[in-house]
């Protein structure tokens, strides 16, 4: 894959894909293409932050550290996902770690790009502005997930977030016990209650992937674990 068709192709999914044509040539027209191996690291949490990444093509794998604790898995990008825009806004170091998981193609678009980008059209950092809201709804679906005592409902906003954050994916090289690191979960309670789920028909599995069958089921059957029947009942309507 060339830089023009790495180009061509990120702005048809995820973040770039509603945002105006003009502010995604200018963007884009400043970035680099990068290939990572398997296994290979794109940054540390801390790392200097100077680019914005946005994954073309493969896979990563998103880990959270927190002090001395073991790095966890918290999220798996698909391509069209873009990492860096809160160090961008905050000229800040990397928030996280990131690794392919497979082989994988980025854009690399340099932080001094966005900043003369940005003194020219000023509509620049709203539209950054709508990837960290993207972060920031990510992350506080996280920790809704991790402060509910429910393994089942754990489970069902991690899905939640794969879809939702992977413009609506829904089939995902992951393992079961991927997704219990993801939810905080022991692998045995993730297991019961993923099993419940494909009894359900809300998901199917098999060796190291699993499919959402229904997104609109999967987020009414959050609903309900939640006892949020009057917001599920707004969503219906």
């Amino acid at each position: 894959m060339d830089l023009n068709h790495a180009r061509r192709r990120i702005r048809e999914v995820g973040w770039l894909r509603s945002l105006p044509g003009p502010f995604c040539t200018a963007l884009l027209a400043g970035s680099n293409l990068r290939r990572c191996g398997t296994g290979e690291v794109l940054f540390h949490r801390d790392d200097p932050a100077p680019d914005f990444l946005g994954l073309v093509d493969g896979l990563l794998y998103v880990y959270s550290e927190a002090g001395d604790e073991e790095a966890r898995l918290v999220f798996v990008a698909h391509p069209g996902w873009w990492a860096g825009s809160i160090a961008i806004v905050g000229g800040s170091e990397r928030r996280c770690t990131v690794v392919a998981r497979a082989p994988s193609v980025l854009l690399s678009v340099p932080r001094m790009h966005v900043e003369a980008l940005a003194r020219r059209d000023s509509a620049t950092w709203r539209h950054v502005a709508t990837n960290v809201a993207a972060q920031y709804d990510s992350l506080v679906l996280l920790l809704q997930a991790q402060a509910n005592p429910d393994p089942r409902v754990r489970l069902l906003i991690s899905l939640q977030r794969l879809h939702r954050f992977n413009d609506g994916a829904t089939i995902f090289p992951i393992t079961q016990s991927e997704l219990a690191e993801m939810s905080g979960l022991s692998r045995n309670s993730a297991n019961r209650a993923m099993r419940q789920f494909v009894a359900e028909g809300l998901v199917e599995t098999g060796y190291g992937w699993l499919r959402i069958v229904d997104p609109a089921a999967l987020a009414a059957a959050l609903c309900q674990k939640r006892g949020d029947r009057d917001n599920c009942d707004r969503r219906a309507g």
